[in-house]
């Protein structure tokens, strides 16, 4: 059946939030549809009832909030969405046909052809705008899996339950193995038979940076800057699409450590590389104010203090075909939210701030094609020019 929810006393953005977060509230619900400011599922009947005594509390988590005063809007920064794009087609059907994507399951792909070269040039770009223009910058890759108990510390679960997924094994039982080699999935009771998880596969980059400065004194004429990559990993349920929404990625970060506005000069000097993508590769962008898809009882305090303190931007790039814009990098004001339970101090014996400025590489090569088309021959000059520097197109 076709559920109506009640949408009534819910705003236009936190409606749009709730519709993504409609996945993780329960197994019943197949689709989704937000639709001229309602809300469907397609549920089976004789799950009414707990769906909506689901989505009746995901509801109040979202404006049962305490806070008095008005709702306060995300602004937009910077706008260029007046600029014009070469493509306007649909391009992923066409980049799986030339085998340039590869699905390999829902929301993970490996990539061939156009796509890899734009993953490297991207990569490359990062890399040598981040080497050139911080100095002392120190260059981190982390593993995937990262502790449980460790993630506790950083609070991850706290706000982003909905992301996370976990490592398991097979139980250390001669049996259960034997069982398992014989039989593989057939039976699909040998879950029953997995290890309590021990891991999370990480979900940002930077993640265990701050564990590894743990106790760091930070000279206050020295601040730190790292660049970071890694594949991080976050569980879209029904949100994945296309390149623009996925459950694996790769993502990359330049990281500040210092005091305010040490971090506020590196956010402001690494937003160079947005105005210059935007100018030399001719973006449809803007860049908007923004708050994280908190997942959490006091989610709106947490949305209304990232947007007052504009804590997060976001540079997105349109995407013609779907007449969308995907945010494919932000600028992250953490304040002192690492450093405090880190112990990650300056020399004047008080708290560092931290900040981090996070490229999403598949969304932007993604974006990037769908404005400008797959076959680099049709490309704008100057942007074929810059591309070709760092990758053989």
């Amino acid at each position: 059946m076709k559920l109506c929810l009640n949408t009534e006393h819910i705003s236009e953005e936190d409606l749009k939030f709730i519709s993504e977060m409609m996945p993780y509230i329960s197994n019943h619900i197949q689709n989704t549809m937000l639709e001229n400011g309602h809300l469907y599922v397609d549920i089976e009947e004789a799950y009414e009832k707990e769906v909506n005594e689901k989505f009746a509390s995901l509801k109040e988590m979202v404006i049962g909030g305490k806070l008095k005063g008005k709702e306060i809007p995300i602004k937009t920064l910077t706008d260029h969405t007046d600029a014009s794009t070469r493509n306007q087609e649909q391009i992923f059907p066409k980049l799986l046909k030339e085998k340039a994507v590869f699905e390999i399951a829902d929301g993970v792909y490996a990539y061939s052809g156009i796509v890899l070269n734009m993953i490297r040039y991207f990569d490359a770009k990062i890399s040598q705008f981040g080497k050139e223009e911080f100095s002392g910058i120190t260059e981190h890759e982390y593993p995937v899996l990262y502790p449980i108990e460790k993630y506790e510390t950083g609070r991850y679960f706290e706000t982003f339950p909905h992301y996370i997924m976990f490592q398991s094994v097979m139980n250390h039982d001669l049996d259960t193995l034997k069982r398992f080699a014989e039989n593989g999935t057939s039976d699909m009771s040998i879950f029953d038979e997995t290890t309590r998880p021990k891991n999370v596969l990480r979900h940002a980059a930077c993640a265990p940076l701050y564990e590894l400065l743990k106790d760091t004194v930070v000279p206050a004429d020295k601040p730190l800057v790292f660049m970071v990559k890694g594949r991080c990993f976050r569980n879209e349920a029904d949100n994945v699409f296309e390149m623009a929404r996925l459950n694996e990625f790769t993502m990359k970060e330049y990281v500040f450590i210092g005091t305010p506005e040490q971090c506020n000069a590196g956010i402001a000097h690494a937003k160079q590389l947005w105005e210059f993508w935007q100018k030399t590769l001719k973006l449809n962008c803007k860049v908007d104010t923004a708050n994280d898809s908190f997942f959490a009882s006091n989610y709106k305090k947490l949305k209304l203090f990232q947007i007052l303190g504009d804590s997060k931007q976001e540079f997105k790039w349109y995407v013609p075909s779907s007449d969308s814009y995907i945010a494919c990098s932000s600028a992250n004001f953490h304040r002192t939210h690492f450093s405090k339970p880190y112990h990650i101090k300056n020399d004047a014996d008080t708290y560092c701030d931290t900040a981090c400025f996070a490229f999403g590489i598949e969304r932007m090569v993604y974006a990037f094609l769908s404005q400008n088309g797959i076959d680099p021959s049709q490309w704008d000059k100057e942007i074929y020019n810059e591309i070709s520097r760092y990758v053989s197109l």
